[in-house]
């Protein structure tokens, strides 16, 4: 600390001074009548006032007349309306035609799930049999211009692949020890080598 230094107390007193004069302005400026003084001239005694007596009712005023003119139309502004009302009609035919095929697909879907559900339930095995059949009977349809190997192969593949979806636990068991054959023939193959 320098000798030119005040010391902190004294610094701290004047602060304390200062904040004590802005309150005690803001109170004064606050508090006092900021209402101009009266001029005379702008002054109306009370004999001005009796001398004028309110009506009981209300005059009828007379009503104003209002005619109404409509705005020549701008340029094009006829064309677009005719554009924006065509364009109406089509989106909402547009949205009919999606509700129904909304409609459509909600049934169908609907449809299938129950279809799915029941043949994949236990015991069902009439529905299931007639899946199959029905895969056997596409890949019939598939392979009736070619040769009868294509029409064995192509029927065994659609009851295999109906089979597969209305079976599909004893599929992956039947794949498996399929697979396991196949491994213990070829360890046998390799051994007789």
């Amino acid at each position: 600390m320098t000798v030119e230094d005040e010391p902190l107390v004294s610094k701290i007193s004047q602060a304390k001074e200062k904040v004590g004069n802005v309150f005690s302005q803001w109170w004064t400026l606050t508090t006092a009548e900021k209402m101009p003084s009266p001029d005379a001239r702008n002054l109306t005694t009370i004999k001005d006032v009796c001398n004028f007596i309110l009506p009981v009712y209300a005059e009828d005023a007379p009503k104003n007349i209002y005619n109404v003119v409509e705005d020549e139309p701008l340029p094009l502004q006829r064309e677009f309306a005719t554009v924006r009302k065509a364009f109406n009609t089509e989106c909402e035919r547009f949205k009919s035609r999606c509700t129904i095929i909304d409609k459509a697909l909600t049934k169908t879907k609907s449809t299938v799930n129950n279809v799915n559900h029941y043949v994949y339930e236990e015991w069902t095995v009439l529905p299931k049999a007639a899946v199959i059949t029905i895969g056997g009977m596409a890949g019939f349809v598939l392979g009736l211009k070619k040769g009868r190997i294509v029409r064995i192969l192509t029927s065994s593949t659609g009851m295999l692949t109906m089979a597969t979806f209305c079976y599909p636990h004893e599929a992956v068991d039947v794949i498996r020890t399929g697979i396991h054959h196949t491994e213990h023939v070829w360890q046998k193959f390799q051994q007789g080598m």
